[in-house]
C-alpha cells in the first residue's frame, strides 16, 4: 500500500534527510542536533522505522502482557481514565461539599488529602455524606495513615458498604522514610496486617501504595523514578510474602501513584515503562499482573509568580499521562504554590481533564503513541537504564539499605544540583521565572511555605526542589520580559 501511495517520488535516504536540516539549520555538524536529558539518554533527530529494531515491546498489543499498550484492547474506550481532584480542605464539612460539587461536574474518584481531618467515623460520615461509594472509587496514598483512615470507614459504614469500596487506600511508609527521614519501627508489620484486612472486608480495594512523590519533588530523573518505583514494589512484596501474604494475592492490591513531569516525551514514556518494568518483575515471580497508575502532577516545576502559567504545564502533564495510558489523574490546582487553592482554581483543573475526554475525544483513540518511533525507542532506553538501576538497589541490599546508606539521596540530589545550574545558566527555562518575566505579575498570596527538612529523622530526608523559588526571591527583572 505504502508503495503504490509514493511510486511517484524518489526514496530519500536518512543522510539525505539529515543533510537537508543541517542545510536548514546552518549548523555544521550532526552533534549539535543531539540534546542529553537528565536521565543520559541521547535524543536524536529524525527517528525513523529502523529505530524499533531489537524492540520487541511494541509488537503487543493492548490489552496483552507486558500491558505497555495498556490493560484493556479497548483502551479509554473501554474505560476512560478516572479523573480525580485534588480538593486541599481540611475541615470534612467543608470538603464534602467541595466533593459534591467536583463529582456534579465531571470529577469520577474521590482523592482524599493526607492533610484531611479524619481523626474519628463522625469526621469520615460528614466527609463522605450523601456520596455513592460504590460508584466512585477512593484514591488515598498515605506514609501514616493508611490503616488508620480504613479503619475509620469500617467503624463509619457496615460491612456491605466496605465491601463495595474500590480504588486503593495505600499504606507506603518506605515513601515516608524518604520524605521525611523517619519510618515507625512497626511499619511493615502494620502494612501486612492493613493488606489482611483490606483483602477480607474490601476485595475490590488496594491497600499499598507506591509513590514516586518524594523523589521526582526533591528532582529525581524519569530513571531514577522508575528504578524506585520498581525497587519499592519489589520491597513491599518481599516483606508481605516474609509475612505470610502470597505474592499473586497481594500483588493486584499495589497500586503506584506516580508525579508527572515536565518534559512531555520523556513522560509519555516513563509511563509506559513502567508497565514494561513491572511486567519483567511479576514474570520473574511467576506470575502475570498488571499494574494500575494514578498519575498526579508534580511540584518542583509550578511558580508562584506569573502562577497562570501553570495552567499551561498542567495541559502538558494531563495529555502526557493519559497518552501514557495511566488509570486516574489528579491535577492540582494551578495557585496551590500560593495557598490554600479555592472552587475557582480546581474547577479549571478539573475541566483541563474534561477537554481531554470530551473536546479532544482522546478516550476514543486506543494507544495513540503505538509505533510512534520516538515514543517507542525512548520507552526501551527509559526501560533498560531503570532496570539496570533497579539491580544495583537490589544488589545493595534493596531500597531500605539504600536509602538508609544515603546512595539514592545522594544520586538525586547530583541531579537537582545540575537541574538548578541549568536554570541559573539558561539552559533550561522555566517560563516567567528565570526567562520571559512580567514584573507586574507578583505573587498574589503566599499562605504555603514550602517544605523543609525533617529536624527528628532517622536517615537524611530528600529535599523537596521548586525550581521557580530562587527568581520568585528578587525582583522581577531575573529574566527578560520579552
Amino acid at each position: 500500500m505504502t508503495e503504490a501511495l509514493f511510486a511517484e517520488f524518489e526514496s530519500t535516504t536518512r543522510e539525505q534527510w539529515l543533510d537537508a536540516v543541517l542545510k536548514s539549520l546552518r549548523s555544521e555538524t550532526f552533534k549539535s542536533l543531539i540534546t542529553q536529558t537528565y536521565e543520559g539518554i541521547h535524543i536524536h533527530p529524525l527517528p525513523q522505522a529502523d529505530d524499533l529494531d531489537g524492540i520487541q515491546h511494541h509488537r503487543s498489543l493492548p490489552g496483552q502482557f507486558p500491558y505497555v499498550r495498556g490493560i484493556r484492547a479497548g483502551g479509554y474506550r473501554a474505560r476512560p481514565w478516572l479523573i480525580a481532584q485534588a480538593i486541599d480542605v481540611s475541615d470534612p464539612r467543608e470538603f464534602n461539599q467541595a466533593l459534591k460539587n467536583g463529582l456534579a461536574k465531571g470529577q469520577t474518584a474521590i482523592a482524599l488529602p493526607d492533610k484531611a481531618q479524619l481523626n474519628d467515623p463522625a469526621d469520615i460520615r460528614l466527609a463522605l455524606a450523601d456520596i455513592d461509594l460504590k460508584r466512585f472509587p477512593l484514591l488515598v496514598h498515605s506514609d501514616t495513615r493508611a490503616d488508620h483512615i480504613y479503619d475509620l470507614l469500617g467503624q463509619a459504614f457496615d460491612d456491605v458498604s466496605l465491601a463495595q469500596l474500590s480504588g486503593c487506600i495505600g499504606y507506603d511508609p518506605l515513601s515516608g522514610l524518604a520524605r521525611n527521614g523517619s519510618m515507625p519501627a512497626e511499619a511493615l508489620e502494620r502494612l501486612a496486617a492493613h493488606g489482611r484486612q483490606v483483602q477480607d472486608k474490601s476485595p475490590q480495594l488496594g491497600s499499598i501504595g507506591v509513590s514516586t512523590a518524594a523523589y521526582h519533588d526533591a528532582g529525581a530523573n524519569a530513571v531514577q523514578e522508575l528504578a524506585l518505583a520498581i525497587a519499592t514494589g519489589v520491597a513491599y512484596l518481599r516483606e508481605l510474602n516474609d509475612r505470610g501474604l502470597a505474592v499473586e494475592k497481594i500483588a493486584p492490591k499495589l497500586h503506584f501513584f506516580m508525579s508527572i513531569g515536565e518534559n512531555f516525551f520523556m513522560e509519555v514514556a516513563k509511563f509506559r515503562a513502567i508497565k514494561l518494568l513491572w511486567a519483567q518483575v511479576t514474570r520473574t515471580l511467576g506470575i502475570r499482573q498488571n499494574m494500575t497508575i494514578h498519575a498526579r502532577s508534580g511540584r518542583r516545576n509550578k511558580s508562584r509568580r506569573d502562577a497562570h502559567v501553570n495552567l499551561l504545564r498542567l495541559t502538558s502533564e494531563a495529555l502526557s499521562a493519559a497518552i501514557g495510558k495511566v488509570d486516574s489523574i489528579e491535577l492540582t490546582p494551578f495557585d496551590e504554590p500560593l495557598g490554600k487553592a479555592d472552587d475557582f482554581s480546581r474547577r479549571l483543573s478539573r475541566n483541563l481533564q474534561l477537554i481531554l475526554q470530551e473536546e479532544l475525544r482522546l478516550v476514543e483513540l486506543i494507544d495513540p503513541a503505538g509505533g510512534a518511533w520516538h515514543v517507542e525507542k525512548l520507552t526501551d532506553q527509559l526501560a533498560r537504564s531503570a532496570w539496570s538501576r533497579f539491580q544495583r538497589i537490589e544488589a545493595a541490599g534493596g531500597l531500605l539499605a539504600s536509602l538508609r546508606s544515603g546512595a539514592i539521596r545522594a544520586e538525586i540530589e547530583a541531579v537537582a544540583a545540575q537541574r538548578r545550574r541549568d536554570m541559573a545558566s539558561g539552559d533550561a527555562i522555566l517560563v516567567g521565572s528565570n526567562r520571559y518575566v512580567d514584573p507586574a505579575a507578583a505573587p498574589q498570596r503566599n499562605d504555603m511555605a514550602d517544605e523543609s527538612v525533617s529536624d527528628s529523622a532517622n536517615i537524611q530526608s530528600l529535599r523537596p526542589l521548586r525550581l521557580a523559588e530562587p527568581y520568585e526571591a528578587r525582583p522581577g527583572d531575573s529574566g527578560s520580559d520579552s
